[in-house]
């Protein structure tokens, strides 16, 4: 090299020093401090510090408008009628009369708004709640969700999250099914036109949000966010403030109320009239003092429990008083989850919190049953003024005093994130522990960060200690970290080696953060009392528990658990009777169960039993219950459940039906992707009907993708050339699992041949495409093996490939990173016409199988054709999710159904997008071994540096071997006699 040449690379590693220096200098930016602020507790919280949102809490906001002094407006309602309604520009605002019974025009306000505007002139400054008029048409059954912009300002964080709820009842009541045990009734909405104040989603405040406006001109806006919702009257009102209860025992003797003399019973999982949340149900409680007993046969005997915890879920009861008066208000409850701390329910009389103590009711924990009765804090009973008749009580899930400690967990862990990242930068995600890194002179925060993240621990330690009733696992977990972080803050030469520690904090705060936010209650009855009523504490002694305990033993010796009960009405006239397994758990089997005997059967004359098994015994490939049946000549009529390459494996052995004979298949088939049949075709047929379906697409953390200025990849040579070094720069990875369906269908190659006697990999496409795939992790230094899902909380990750089972895990255990974080399509090649190839495979889940025993495939087929039908699958999708929750929601196969799931509006239509290019790969005699071979050919080239063509013939050569032996073994080969 010539001096020349010597001065321009020196030149050039200079700039590149420099520019490395600068991006790493932008991303360890100063950490601000703001001023100390004394929450109600009367406990002085430190100094805030940096949050990586882009808003305050609307808690500073409150404490703002305490310090400003801003008052109560003193002012009349304003009302908004629809005529004043602003739309975008080009866009047609819909106003209908009539709707629901309502006179007025209101406003249908779908997905194709964006937005609507409300602009009203205030004569009184002063602080204002916002209030409307709602109506939710039918639709999915998810509350319609909008934000809130205040004259063309976000107000605080909480705001981009407004929700509108729907409202539910049991359809009726339970009945017993064919083994004794009482069957939880379906969930029905409500319609009707409601009424509700702005409130935050999550329970974390007990009033309504407060919004000040000065005299003048004013204007809201809301934001489509998701579901359509009809809007009638638009009110501005001033605040409201909720007197305390002595003021209300002052009104009380000045109206001369007399106490109630008559004591009544409720029970509360008979008296509901509605909830806000199709998944809270009555549940079945075994301890013997539960009225009624629930011991040898299930009793849905009480109402809430674990599935009544979130923010602001709520139940309303009917009540009837036998006269006017004063009463006290009892009920028995449980409140044993929480570890020490404590549930709090907001309690409303006939829609109105009746004064300020019932706004956040503590029920603390408590490991038995207790008949609580509503009083003060020196035990005093609360009474409310009851008139004869019907009465309505509500309670809602709110979180008090717990709310601080949750946005303060939530803050440390955005730190912490912050904290590990920047160390990343440094270090690279292999820290050497035997390297001095300089940490605290690199990272000019670094230690302000950690000091003030053991002072942030030590106070939550300090509050919990003092709130709950025993020190919870969570406060020791604080003092943990403490000591770990103070240990680094000595020696910090230390932290290298102890990363570990780090993300370990990280995912605890994270779970933490989560787990505080459940406020649950479980409640057998209400008790409406006279003042001088003795009410006792009513629970089962040791005695009565063991009684209970050996009876459930007896039973458990007759009872078949495998075998879901009927509730089939006595007068349906049954033709024939199929047998169903199915390998998903109870919950499933059970609502399957219960919509054939509601529907199907009435419908068709044909019954169905159904038992329960786990999932790999209904897989070929291995001895399991479905192939011992099988091989006995007792195999069930319809196998739900199935893996989706089990079809194939049963039809070469003859022990499937090829449903596409059946007349009607070409019309069933229309409710799928075409390509989600591939893995269950053989030999011209077709031996399943898809059940459930995968996706795969792009996970990308928003707030860092946003700090480091990338630009979401459409190609892979966009991924390469742009993202990764951005990343890499910043020591941050992605992630790309192994993966070589994409690479192969996106290149133009195919797994097999034509008449797939042979593998397609020894094309020039299957070449290039194994060559890239490799090339990603020996090249590009894409990790081999990572923790996706940990490292993409702890932002070590910040963008990678990702399925279905990925969504749900973000959706509902990384609470943290709430709108932080977002899917993108797949990036792929660009063609030559300019369009881009993202087709992948891993599409098909599960499906469903005829087996060739089945002595009813007509009858096996109608039920095939009903359960994957557009209705019966969207109604099972809601309601197993209404039941259990968002982690199970159900990837049904269904396109329409699928599209009816609870989706975030901007997920579905990347989830709808990737779909189109969604492939898959036949199920082939020997074609077991093909994965297999892929893989030893991709280790040869990643671990053992073997070339890439070398290792391919090889995996060529190894699976046509595979193929041939199994071709010779089913009288299919060429070879074959």
């Amino acid at each position: 090299m010539n001096n020349k040449m010597k001065k321009i690379f020196a030149l050039m590693l200079c700039v590149g020093v420099l520019w490395s220096m600068q991006v790493h200098v932008k991303a360890v930016s100063d950490v601000p401090l703001k001023a100390k602020f004394t929450y109600g507790s009367g406990q002085e919280v430190p100094p805030e510090y940096y949050n990586s949102m882009k808003y305050q809490y609307y808690t500073y906001v409150l404490k703002s408008y305490e310090e400003k002094g801003y008052k109560v407006a003193n002012s009349q309602t304003i009302t908004i009628d629809e005529k004043s309604i602003k739309v975008p520009k080009g866009k047609n605002i819909r106003l209908e009369a009539g709707i629901n019974g309502r006179k007025d025009p209101a406003f249908i306000w779908d997905k194709e708004m964006p937005w609507a505007e409300w602009n009203f002139d205030v004569s009184s400054e002063g602080l204002y709640e916002i209030e409307l008029e709602y109506y939710m048409p039918p639709g999915s059954g998810n509350s319609a969700v909008r934000s809130i912009y205040i004259d063309g300002q976000v107000p605080f964080y909480e705001s981009n999250n407004i929700k509108f709820n729907r409202m539910w009842h049991d359809k009726a009541e339970p009945v017993v099914n064919s083994i004794g045990d009482e069957v939880r009734p379906s969930q029905v909405e409500i319609s009707g036109w409601r009424s509700t104040k702005l409130y935050d989603s999550s329970g974390f405040y007990s009033e309504p949000f407060k919004f000040y406006f000065k005299p003048g001109k004013h204007v809201v806006r809301l934001g489509y966010v998701d579901q359509t919702i009809i809007v009638g009257k638009f009110y501005i009102k001033p605040a409201e403030t909720l007197p305390a209860y002595d003021e209300i025992k002052k009104q009380y003797k000045a109206n001369g109320y007399k106490e109630g003399t008559k004591t009544v019973k409720i029970q509360a999982e008979k008296a509901v009239i509605e909830k806000s949340d199709p998944t809270i149900r009555r549940e079945s409680n075994g301890d013997p003092s539960c009225e009624p007993a629930s011991s040898i046969n299930r009793k849905l005997n009480v109402i809430g429990d674990w599935r009544w915890r979130r923010g602001n879920q709520s139940i309303t009861w009917k009540i009837t008083v036998p006269e006017d008066g004063l009463y006290k208000i009892a009920l028995r409850a449980g409140q044993w989850w929480k570890d020490g701390l404590s549930s709090f329910r907001q309690i409303a009389i006939d829609g109105k919190v009746p004064f300020k103590e019932m706004e956040e009711y503590e029920f603390v924990y408590n490991k038995n049953w207790r008949t609580e009765v509503l009083k003060d804090s020196s035990d005093n009973p609360y009474l409310f003024y009851l008139t004869k008749g019907d009465h309505a009580i509500t309670m809602t899930a709110k979180m008090s005093y717990l709310a601080q400690i949750a946005q303060s967990i939530n803050d440390d862990s955005l730190l912490l994130s912050n904290i590990i990242r920047d160390i990343i930068k440094i270090t690279g995600d292999t820290p050497d522990p035997n390297y001095d890194y300089e940490f605290m002179e690199k990272i000019p925060n670094l230690r302000k960060d950690m000091e003030t993240l053991t002072k942030n621990l030590q106070w939550k330690y300090d509050f919990l200690k003092e709130k709950s009733q025993k020190l919870p696992a969570m406060a020791n977990n604080f003092t943990t970290i403490i000591s770990q972080i103070k240990d680094m803050l000595k020696d910090p030469f230390t932290i290298a080696k102890r990363m570990n520690d780090l993300n370990s904090a990280q995912t605890s705060l994270s779970s933490w953060y989560l787990s505080l936010q459940d406020q649950p209650l479980v409640i057998d009855y209400f008790i409406i009392g006279a003042p001088e009523e003795k009410i006792t504490n009513s629970g089962s002694n040791i005695f009565q528990k063991l009684r209970a305990t050996f009876d459930t033993f007896l039973v458990s010796f007759k009872k078949d658990y495998d075998n879901v009960g009927s509730i089939l009405d006595k007068k349906t006239k049954v033709n024939s009777v199929i047998d169903i397994w199915i390998a998903r758990g109870t919950e499933w089997a059970e609502l399957i169960k219960e919509m054939t005997d509601e529907d199907f059967t009435p419908e068709t004359g044909i019954a169905i039993n159904v038992n329960v098994l786990p999932s790999s015994q209904l897989n070929a490939g291995s001895v399991n219950a479905l192939m011992l049946s099988i091989m006995s000549g007792k195999a069930p009529d319809v196998a739900l459940g199935s893996a989706s390459n089990s079809p194939v494996e049963f039809a070469i052995r003859d022990t499937v039906y090829d449903l596409s004979k059946f007349k009607d298949f070409k019309e069933v088939s229309k409710r799928f992707l075409p390509n989600i049949f591939i893995p269950y075709e053989y030999n011209g047929g077709i031996y399943a009907l898809p059940e459930t379906m995968d996706f795969t697409v792009m996970f990308y953390r928003k707030d860092i993708v946003s700090d480091l200025g990338i630009k979401l990849p459409n190609t892979r040579e966009e991924l390469y050339d742009h993202v990764l070094p951005v990343l890499y720069q910043n020591g941050l990875e992605f992630y790309y699992p192994v993966d070589f369906s994409q690479f192969i269908f996106q290149h133009g190659g195919s797994f097999y041949t034509m008449d797939k006697k042979k593998t397609g990999l020894d094309t020039p496409e299957a070449y290039m495409a194994f060559k890239e795939c490799s090339e990603l992790y020996t090249n590009y230094a894409i990790p081999i093996v990572a923790n996706f899902y940990n490292r993409f909380r702890t932002g070590e990750m910040p963008m990678g490939i990702g399925n279905y089972g990925l969504y749900l895990q973000l959706s509902v255990a990384a609470p943290e990173l709430a709108g932080r974080w977002g899917i993108a399509l797949l990036p792929g090649i660009k063609k030559a016409d300019g369009t881009i190839d993202r087709s992948n495979g891993g599409l098909a889940g599960q499906c469903d199988m005829i087996m060739k025993q089945s002595k009813h495939p007509e009858e096996s087929w109608k039920f095939l054709d009903w359960w994957t039908s557009n209705t019966v699958q969207t109604r099972f999708a809601r309601e197993i999710e209404a039941t259990i929750g968002t982690e199970a929601r159900w990837n049904t196969a269904n396109m329409e159904a699928f599209e009816n799931l609870s989706w975030n509006k901007e997920d579905i239509e990347v989830i709808e997008e990737q779909l189109k290019w969604a492939k898959e790969t036949p199920n082939v005699l020997g074609g077991y071994f093909t994965g297999r071979h892929i893989n030893n050919a991709w280790n040869r080239i990643v671990i053992n540096g073997e070339p890439v063509r070398d290792s391919i013939e090889q995996a060529v050569e190894d699976i046509n071997r595979e193929m041939k032996m199994k071709q010779e073994e089913y009288g299919v080969s060429d070879n074959a006699k």
